[in-house]
């Protein structure tokens, strides 16, 4: 079976509940006029052509006609799309309900990145309730797959459909994953977010207000927001929630059949937001559907279900159409937290972090770590997991998130372990919560797979930096913030020396378009020295040019003094097929030159040594002099250019001091313990090579030769051959080999943000050396497995263990060898852990 994309039925079928055209029509219909298929049709036609501009008008057409046709039954056009999609999707498989295996990758990249799949879930029970063998509906919490051994938490989380696959299945149960590479911010379900959202609109939206206003976000904010609905504002946001939450109230009361016939049912969404008081809602804690008050999923999915269920034997056009607008409306929250394929590449995924409507329901830590331990007890799905999070700049402010994320830890290690749980003292503080995570896990009651082992890393962020007049030297502003925030975290390490067994190592996340790994170069080396040994560094995820990401990777082995047991993100450039790059790029790109001086002049020390690229090598040399010359102003060798930058790791703030000052080096006035050590660095670096100092100081300190280097060009994407590019990417390969570096691949995050269409191109099947994808010549590297950011992939570190088996077993792979390769990256996850290993 070869992995497929989105029919165009299903295509229809998500536009149908999710566009912002349809929702525009929907909201000031009113609810008791029926749409018939021909209203709905050029709403549809205009949000299906940018997805589907490939194909003639003739497919949309007669795909319409097919769909719109009258079925047997009396459903609506709302529940024939729930059940069309539940037919293309999703299957029966003993008693349970899971996603065709050769439709994953469209179930996640087209499906539930645009829409919350609860309704398709709830759907799917009903169309297969007559094939189970316990019979009725009647057994709800059966037949949703929320059973006995649940973990208390069970109701509460997302529970993901995967295809089926008993050897994935029991090789989680006997083994557990290993998470190499989270972002405890951006793992929190969209479904999760919306409910939130629903019980106080105020309090989810003011986030994103500020968001809309701040001078550095709202470009991308509402840039983002443009896409989905050119209409939506704060404003509108809020009165849509408002609006969302008056009909989730009805139709909980409609599918619980406790609506009178009496009752005034609302007009239009409109109406409601014109006169909320004219639609008052019955309040659906008192009914008999027995919600929590905080709207737990299980809650969200049941009334779904028992509403699915109502229209599907007895239709009423006021009540699906307003389950319709309730949908729209929550999937248009849905796409405003979920990366889907129409937005491509690492600077649209950015935007979705800077939304903030993810923020009110990350402020407690306790629901991610239940997530991602799964809904069964006594073992966790996942055996050891590092979250990354931000520093912050004051001690002060990084104790307190500390303190968040580990309250939030404990929580969860005592319901997995049913431990007493005592409430935290008056005036709890770090000291106490670590105090009580050492009595927990030293205790009997956790054993080797009862619960998920935290280790936490640390993501400093890459910024952007502009040149301007008042800036001493490239990247002066993002300087000063990382030794800000490193001497903060150093100084809560000292301050509370029990956190050492929980800050386990550093990384470098964010847009590497943004900064270039030198930036970080010192502040590795200060964590290092105060007990930081693990570091990683995501690297060649996202790049103007094959070069660039390359020379991303480069420059993070070499710059970052990377060696066994570090770890690098992503590693796309190393892995991507160059033709398969070259073919979906522009034959021109354009680039600034001081980014094509250094990714030509690494793609210059990679070939030089081998023979067969003699050719491409002299051109990449001829590259380096030319463009040299023009950002300088003078002739520069490519030798005495790579001393140069080979120095970029030197600290540029004592690089600046030592070259500012007027006489000796031993002149300036002495450092704190924590950063001597890099001014002793610059002083020896400039005692051995003066010349080398002094051009590299130009480089970073030369505001005129900054307008040239920033200057754009344009260069061919293919500017090496195809073999080149592969010969290139082998010596990359075999320097990460030679370091011991393990390289973290993301499926799901590669795939939203390179160039790939689905998970069968992906490039860790070439560093499995699966068939057509193994290259010859590619030396064995280590990989582990990750997954970003599920929440806003809709996915989570099982779903990419699935990912991956799924399209080697489309590649025709058997079962026992596809789990075999998986087996061997997701040791490594366990082998190059960061954990302290003392106690976990």
């Amino acid at each position: 079976m070869a992995e497929q994309e989105a029919s165009i039925t299903s295509l229809l079928c998500t536009l149908l509940i999710s566009d912002a055209r349809v929702l525009q029509q929907a909201w000031r219909t009113p609810f008791h006029k029926p749409q018939p298929w021909p209203e709905w049709r050029h709403e549809v036609y205009v949000a299906y052509h940018p997805w589907a501009a490939r194909y003639p008008d003739h497919v949309f057409d007669t795909a319409w006609r097919a769909f719109s046709t009258p079925s047997h039954g009396n459903s609506g056009y709302l529940i024939k799309s729930l059940f069309a999609l539940v037919d293309d999707y999703l299957e029966l498989r003993h008693g349970e309900i899971y996603v065709k295996r050769d439709r994953f990758s469209a179930w996640q990249q087209s499906l539930i990145s645009r829409i919350s799949f609860l309704p398709v879930r709830a759907a799917a029970i009903i169309r297969f309730s007559s094939e189970l063998w316990w019979g009725t509906p009647d057994h709800y919490d059966q037949i949703s797959g929320i059973k006995n051994g649940g973990a208390p938490w069970a109701n509460e989380c997302v529970q993901m459909l995967r295809p089926y696959d008993l050897a994935i299945d029991d090789y989680v149960s006997r083994e557990g994953l290993h998470e190499t590479h989270l972002h405890l911010n951006g793992t929190t379900h969209a479904e999760v977010c919306w409910l939130r959202a629903l019980n106080e609109p105020n309090a989810e939206t003011k986030d994103f207000n500020k968001a809309w206003t701040d001078h550095k976000k709202k470009r991308q904010v509402r840039e983002l927001v443009a896409l989905i609905n050119p209409s939506l504002t704060p404003a509108e946001l809020n009165k849509q929630l408002r609006v969302a939450k008056t009909l989730r109230a009805w139709l909980i009361a409609a599918a619980t059949n406790t609506v009178t016939p009496q009752a005034l049912l609302p007009v239009s969404c409109a109406k409601i937001c014109d006169s909320p008081e004219d639609s008052l809602a019955p309040d659906p804690l008192g009914l008999a559907l027995n919600l929590s008050k905080s709207a737990i999923i299980a809650n969200e999915a049941k009334w779904q279900y028992l509403l699915i269920q109502r229209l599907t034997h007895s239709p009423s056009v006021q009540l699906e159409r307003m389950f319709h607008c309730y949908l729209l409306l929550q999937n248009q929250y849905y796409r405003l937290l979920v990366q889907s394929e129409s937005h491509y590449g690492f600077d649209q995924f950015q935007k979705f972090t800077l939304t903030e409507l993810r923020e009110p329901a990350e402020d407690d830590y306790l629901h991610r770590f239940q997530a991602i331990h799964g809904h069964r007890l006594p073992t966790s799905r996942v055996k050891y997991l590092e979250g990354r999070f931000a520093p912050k700049k004051s001690v002060d402010e990084l104790s307190q998130l500390l303190y968040k994320i580990l309250n939030g830890y404990r929580k969860y290690l005592t319901q997995a372990t049913s431990t007493h749980q005592a409430p935290p003292p008056f005036g709890a503080n770090l000291a106490w919560v670590l105090s009580e995570l050492e009595k927990i896990l030293l205790s009997k009651q956790v054993s080797d797979r009862s619960v998920h082992r935290l280790a936490l890393v640390v993501h400093f962020i890459k910024e952007p930096w502009s040149p301007s007049r008042s800036a001493p030297y490239r990247f002066h502003a993002l300087e000063h913030k990382l030794r800000q925030n490193t001497g903060a975290l150093l100084s809560t390490l000292k301050l509370w020396p029990r956190l050492s067994m929980w800050i386990r190592g550093i990384d470098g996340a964010a847009n590497e378009l943004h900064a270039p790994p030198d930036c970080f170069a010192s502040i590795f080396r200060v964590c290092r020295r105060a007990g930081i040994t693990h570091c990683s560094f995501h690297a060649g995820e996202d790049f103007p040019h094959l070069l660039s990401g390359i020379r991303y990777i480069f420059d993070t082995l070499e710059l970052l003094n990377m060696r066994e047991g570090d770890r690098l993100g992503h590693g796309t450039a190393m892995g991507i097929h160059p033709s398969l790059w070259i073919d979906r790029m522009p034959q021109r790109i354009s680039i600034n030159r001081g980014d094509w001086l250094l990714s030509v002049l690494a793609g210059w020390i990679l070939l030089r040594n081998i023979p067969e690229c003699a050719s491409a090598t002299e051109k990449l040399r001829l590259e380096v002099e030319q463009t040299a010359c023009f950002i300088f102003g003078k002739n520069i060798s490519p030798a005495e250019l790579e001393r140069a930058m080979a120095l970029r790791h030197l600290s540029a703030h004592e690089v600046s001091r030592m070259m500012s000052a007027e006489s000796e080096f031993s002149t300036i006035e002495p450092l704190n313990d924590i950063w001597q050590a890099e001014a002793n660095l610059v002083y020896l670096a400039h005692k051995e090579d003066k010349s080398a100092v002094e051009l590299l100081w130009q480089w970073q300190s030369d505001q005129r030769l900054w307008e040239r280097s920033e200057s754009l060009t344009q260069k061919d994407a293919a500017f090496l051959d195809e073999a080149s590019y592969i010969k290139l990417q082998q010596a990359l390969m075999l320097r990460v080999k030679a370091r011991g570096v393990v390289i973290e691949t993301l499926p799901s995050s590669n795939v939203r943000i390179s160039q790939y269409i689905g998970f069968h191109e992906h490039h860790a099947l070439r560093w499995m050396k699966v068939a057509p994808h193994a290259i010859d010549g590619d030396p064995e590297i280590m990989v582990a497995l990750g997954s970003d950011d599920p929440g806003i992939f809709a996915s989570d570190i099982e779903s990419e263990f699935h990912h991956l088996f799924a399209a080697m077993r489309n590649l025709g792979l058997s079962e026992s060898d596809a789990l075999q390769k998986l087996a061997v990256i997701n040791e490594r996850g366990r082998i190059y852990r960061f954990h302290d290993r003392r106690i976990q």
